[in-house]
């Protein structure tokens, strides 16, 4: 499935172009360096506002350039209770699943030294909005619009083999970008990843992937809470 249109198909190679560039960018830096521990909660914080301005900024730019604009990747919730019921059995299950079941077998194969050092940054419950705003605007929101913009980007050019690929390589991505929790977390997160990237693409709506990842992770910070704080 491609574009018609020099212009249309130009904007897609760009898209992809850019995509790639970011990929490997990313990997070399996380495979290669030591992994990068957040300094504070107000920093990461920090971090997701601008990467949120710039990938917002990215992604709105590109798709223009498509014809499209951001309300074509998904935005409507459709019923709001079967919406909700939804988002709150994906999001429980998932949790289990990544935090629970997979983290616990990963650590078995892969080692594990108790605590992960992201626990510190749980010690003060006043620091509880940064981490909300962490969830829902870095984690479920802009995460997931990139997420989206990168699969429909390849299966516009590429087809469905674009879009395979585009799927297992983002969460490969995603899950080296938490490798600074150590490498279960990593592989946990990089199935998870695939796994919000399937909800994505069963309804074609972004809303609900945002949903589903906005409350795994205030789940996870809620369980960070309960574990870690003094």
């Amino acid at each position: 499935m491609t574009e018609s249109g020099g212009g249309s198909k130009r904007a897609l190679y760009i898209a992809v172009g850019v995509i790639v560039l970011y990929w490997v960018i990313f990997a070399i830096r996380r495979v290669t360096g030591a992994p990068e521990f957040p300094s504070s909660v107000a920093a990461i914080a920090f971090n997701v506002s601008i990467r949120t301005v710039i990938s917002l900024a990215i992604v709105w730019v590109l798709l223009r350039a498509n014809g499209e604009g951001l309300g074509d990747l998904g935005f409507a919730p459709g019923g709001a209770g079967r919406f909700l019921l939804r988002t709150a059995l994906f999001s429980v299950g998932l949790f289990v699943l990544a935090n629970v079941v997979l983290n616990s077998l990963l650590s078995a194969v892969l080692g594990h030294s108790g605590a992960p050092p992201i626990a510190a940054l749980f010690g003060d419950t006043r620091e509880l909005p940064y981490w909300i705003f962490c969830a829902l605007v870095g984690g479920g929101f802009t995460e997931e619009l990139t997420r989206a913009f990168t699969l429909t980007r390849f299966e516009k050019l590429f087809g469905r083999s674009g879009l395979v690929v585009a799927l297992i390589v983002d969460s490969i991505v995603f899950g080296l970008g938490h490798l600074y929790q150590g490498r279960a977390v990593a592989v946990s997160s990089a199935i998870t990843g695939l796994i919000l990237g399937l909800i994505f693409l069963r309804r074609r709506r972004v809303i609900d992937a945002m949903a589903v990842h906005a409350l795994f992770d205030l789940l996870g910070i809620a369980g960070a809470y309960a574990l870690y704080a003094r």
